[in-house]
């Protein structure tokens, strides 16, 4: 479902492999305090992936400009995404985020503003 509205958008092909850290913002309870539930707390996850080195019909790639990561809460939900712009590095952490459920997809971009279809989601549960 979620790639049917992402289908067809640019030239580029990512074969990304996404991997990932999760930071949490607080400390847990000390022992004999039970499992931590504080709804403020904010976490981070940290991602990774490969370059992509050929463009959709293989050609070497020359024009990589970027990539942009895209993220759902919970769940798929069109229109519902954040969307990052990054520049050419092949990670991002990503702060701030509440305890839950989150989708992550990263895209490439070339130099004329063509993006690839997205990299296969990421599911991650942060928080306790």
């Amino acid at each position: 479902m979620w790639r049917e509205r992402y289908m067809n958008r640019g030239v580029l092909a990512l074969a990304a492999v996404l991997t990932l850290a999760v930071a949490a913002g607080c400390a847990p309870d000390g022992p004999g305090g039970g499992i931590p539930t504080h709804p403020g707390d904010t976490y981070s996850v940290t991602l990774e992936w490969d370059a992509p080195t050929t463009d959709a019909v293989g050609r070497p790639l020359q024009d990589l400009s970027g990539y942009r990561l895209y993220y759902w809460e919970s769940e798929f939900t069109a229109g519902s995404e954040t969307m990052i712009e990054l520049g050419a590095e092949t990670g991002v952490t990503v702060s701030g985020l509440l305890a839950g459920d989150y989708l992550f997809a990263v895209t490439a971009l070339d130099t004329l503003g063509n993006e690839s279809d997205l990299s296969d989601p990421l599911p991650v549960q942060v928080g306790p």
